[in-house]
């Protein structure tokens, strides 16, 4: 028994607390994630099916080769929306009985965490649940290294961090201390709090900018005209006064440069010297400040990443997230994710992992191809130790 509609009130409501104290979401989440960071994961179901994937696929792959470079190593992420199988809730009370269609009365649903969500794809709106994996694209091959599952209503911004958390933990504590040099995202990561998470653990953010509106964002913040070191100009033709700098949001406010702070009768106030305006008059006659205008700084990482947007190291690292497309697409399709055949978020993690195992798998098989390019039905009639299964995977 659930009732949707408290539950994203409730969500909004939490939402906004979070806004109060910190600028974004992602920002909140990544300062819960660093506090976190020596904690191991929770011993739950998914600590299972990760230990599972690393000591039956990714072990098994780098084992054989198709895992090689561990030391610059460059991580895709990605999520995809999969519809449950179960019904969207079937009413507790008798209100339809008596003509009352739209009552916000409890609903029973057979998936107990399925929520209602957008799936940009399909551009429209669905219920189920949202699948995000990190990938690894070496030789050739697309390999999961960690899926996670949540809510459908919740986006790339937060998976992306959950997941990149779990897998550095899941890997740490499986004894693999791989360096995870750079970590490719679409525009859905586009996110200050993402790039600050990822530039703490010394990994390179390669994420393309979300262009909002049809507009590209502009390093020069709200202010329209600047001079050439940078200060802004104010409509009136005079460079603005500094006011502050705002080192989380990585901007420096500028406001009215005739309004300025000063002493008066021992107690602080702004005093506004319109005599010095060549308009002769206030922009903002009712601000004590205005206009306040503000500049992004360098040391912004969404507007200066470490590896410039511009260059062809950038392009050719983008072109590499492609493969988590390649890996969803097939999880969806191939293996029918997307025809609903489950009805809880559980049955979905499992398939996913396996699926997940499976691809490694059609990975060996490839390599093992390789040496039989003209018959490849005699791979099985010739055997190789490449072609065994590894020992985890029998256990």
């Amino acid at each position: 028994m659930r009732n949707l509609l408290s539950e994203k009130e409730q969500r909004q409501k939490d939402k906004q607390t979070s806004l109060a104290l910190y600028d974004s979401v992602t920002q909140k989440l990544k300062d819960e994630l660093l506090a976190k960071q020596g904690q191991k994961r929770d011993d739950d179901f998914q600590k299972r099916l990760e230990d599972i994937l690393i000591r039956c696929a990714i072990i098994p792959s780098f084992e054989k080769g198709l895992i090689s470079d561990t030391e610059t190593m460059t991580i895709c992420g990605d999520g995809s929306a999969i519809e449950t199988g179960a019904s969207k809730g079937k009413p507790s009370c008798k209100c339809r009985e008596n003509g009352i269609y739209n009552c916000d009365h409890p609903r029973c649903y057979s998936d107990p965490k399925a929520t209602w969500g957008y799936d940009s794809d399909r551009d429209g709106y669905y219920f189920g649940h949202r699948f995000y994996q990190q990938l690894l694209s070496q030789n050739g091959h697309d390999l999961p290294l960690h899926v996670t599952i949540s809510d459908a209503s919740e986006t790339d911004f937060t998976l992306a961090m959950k997941s990149r958390d779990r897998l550095k933990k899941a890997l740490d504590e499986n004894g693999i201390s791989w360096q995870r040099q750079n970590v490719v995202y679409d525009s859905g990561h586009d996110a200050l709090g993402i790039y600050e998470y990822l530039i703490e653990h010394q990994i390179k953010p390669v994420i393309a900018l979300n262009e909002s509106s049809s507009t590209h964002p502009s390093p020069t913040g709200t202010a329209e005209k600047g001079e050439k070191n940078g200060t802004p100009i104010c409509p009136a033709g005079k460079l603005m006064r500094r006011h502050y700098y705002d080192k989380k949001k990585h901007r420096i406010y500028y406001n009215c440069p005739v309004k300025r702070p000063t002493h008066q009768d021992g107690e602080h106030c702004w005093v506004a010297h319109v005599s010095e305006c060549p308009k002769s008059v206030l922009c903002q006659l009712y601000t004590k400040r205005g206009p306040v205008v503000y500049v992004k700084t360098e040391d912004d990482p969404r507007f200066y990443p470490p590896i410039r947007r511009d260059t062809e190291t950038f392009k050719k690292l983008m072109n590499k997230r492609s493969c988590g497309e390649r890996s969803n697409s097939p999880k969806k399709e191939t293996y029918r994710l997307s025809e609903r055949p489950c009805r809880n978020r559980v049955h979905f993690l499992v398939r996913l992992y396996l699926v997940s195992i499976r691809e490694d798998a059609k990975a060996w098989f490839q390599e093992i191809k390789k040496q039989y390019p003209d018959d490849p039905s005699a791979i099985m009639q010739n055997p190789t130790d490449d072609f065994v299964l590894p020992k985890a995977i029998e256990q």
